[in-house]
């Protein structure tokens, strides 16, 4: 674990989350103060005020404003049966178990999740998780990776991250869909620590997983992995 905490420093340093690019929607529910000028300070203030709004009584409206105006998720339509699915995932938060209805939508949930307890909860995105799993891969074998949601970044498409754990014949476990987002926000809240320090939140962290994967882990894979084809001619 402690090289992979080393490597994280590492990356902290090279690639500053100040620099975090993510635009928020004019549409936001919530009036950011008009001093707080950087995409990144903005996302911030977001994610530690935006729970405040959470006692209206259409909250629902603002759950899918989150996802789809600031998460780029329009495919999750506002309807009874995604209102439902809300509202369950929420339900089994405090269970600490999520059925496999609610973690093959995570990608969109859990970003209800960490604005709501932007503390306890982190968004679990494809982009984060690939990155994270290429990370855990490599300097922490010994540890469970986690199941990763359907992205839309062409970049990761490229180079399917199962296909490479299992060509390399090394074993490697899936958590269940059960307890992984769970135990996903405990290991990145343990390393945020680490990384940032005792005073930061888990979703600095997470920032930083989902820039560097694009660019940083897709080249690492391009200049770590290779493939030999042995063509059989037939005469």
């Amino acid at each position: 674990m402690q090289k992979l905490i080393s490597v994280l420093k590492e990356l902290s340093v090279k690639h500053d989350v100040k620099n975090y690019k993510w635009e928020i929607p004019k549409s936001c529910p919530l009036k950011i103060p008009s001093e707080i000028i950087s995409n990144f300070d903005q996302n911030i203030y977001l994610k530690e005020n935006m729970h405040t709004l959470l006692n209206q009584i259409d909250c629902l409206s603002i759950y899918y404003w989150m996802i789809q105006e600031w998460g780029g998720i329009a495919s999750f339509k506002r309807n009874e049966i995604n209102d439902a699915k809300i509202l369950k995932f929420i339900e089994e938060l405090d269970k600490k178990s999520l059925t496999k209805i609610s973690f093959e939508r995570i990608s969109s949930l859990s970003k209800v999740a960490s604005f709501m307890k932007p503390n306890d909860y982190i968004i679990y995105d494809s982009r984060v998780i690939y990155a994270l799993n290429w990370l855990l891969f490599n300097y922490v074998p010994e540890i469970e990776l986690f199941p990763q949601p359907q992205g839309r970044n062409s970049e990761l498409v490229k180079y399917d991250m199962q296909t490479i754990f299992r060509l390399s014949g090394q074993k490697h476990i899936y958590r269940s869909h059960k307890t992984a987002y769970h135990e996903y926000c405990e290991l990145l809240k343990g390393l945020s620590v680490e990384v940032y320090g005792k005073e930061t939140q888990p979703y600095l962290l997470e920032m930083l997983l989902f820039d560097i994967a694009p660019e940083n882990i897709v080249k690492d894979i391009e200049k770590t992995v290779s493939l030999k084809i042995h063509l059989k001619l037939k005469v």
